[in-house]
């Protein structure tokens, strides 16, 4: 039997089904349908930036920037260019906020290994990105509430991660092979954080992105 469990979304304690992928074990949560990792396989800071710059995330370079133009796409279609975005988790190549200033948009930057300025939590925003970001949350619950906490009336979260699905088998999936990633998200889980942390709507683009309405 394993021991209890407390899913660091919904809060949800028992004994939640466990599986392995590589070395690291999984749990999933029943409520919310969040899959998390064992924490202790979480990454010290330390090493968890380390991974990070070893991340080959150039702002010049096509094959990245080809990578977000999805997510591009949806900001640029729901926001004309004086709207004023936040880049959270913005990582060492922040190249989505330089093809969205290319537009026009103002875009700050958040991230608290690389633009660690907390200044910029000090306001609201019409959007907020967050490109590749959730699936590094230990501490999801806190995030969304802060997340949700930044964005005016008539704002969006526009996410980009890697849905689980029922298809998917958690022991070889290849996105949770990441040591940073400690977290996976389903529809389930998604439509929970919407009715939970405040968002009007929910729209789902497939198959990365998720963008929450306040």
């Amino acid at each position: 039997m394993s021991p209890e469990q407390k899913c660091p979304l919904c809060g949800e304690l028992g004994q939640f089904s466990a599986v392995t992928n590589l070395k690291r074990v999984f749990f999933r949560c029943p409520s919310c349908d969040l899959l998390f990792v064992d924490p202790s396989h979480l990454l010290s800071p330390e090493k968890e930036k380390k991974r990070y710059e070893s991340h080959n995330n150039d702002i010049q370079d096509p094959r990245y920037q080809d990578f977000l133009r999805p997510l591009y796409e949806v900001v640029h279609q729901t926001f004309p260019p004086t709207a004023k975005g936040l880049d959270f988790g913005a990582g060492p190549g922040p190249a989505l906020s330089e093809m969205l200033k290319k537009q026009g948009f103002e875009i700050e930057l958040y991230d608290p290994f690389f633009w660690p300025n907390k200044k910029v939590l000090d306001t609201q925003y019409d959007f907020i990105s967050a490109s590749e970001v959730v699936e590094h949350f230990s501490d999801p619950s806190r995030e969304f509430k802060l997340l949700r906490s930044l964005l005016k009336p008539e704002g969006a979260l526009f996410v980009m991660t890697l849905p689980h699905t029922p298809e998917v088998d958690v022991s070889q999936w290849y996105y949770l092979k990441d040591p940073t990633h400690v977290c996976a998200y389903s529809k389930t889980t998604f439509d929970w954080v919407q009715r939970n942390f405040g968002f009007r709507k929910l729209q789902f683009q497939e198959p990365r992105i998720v963008s929450f309405f306040t």
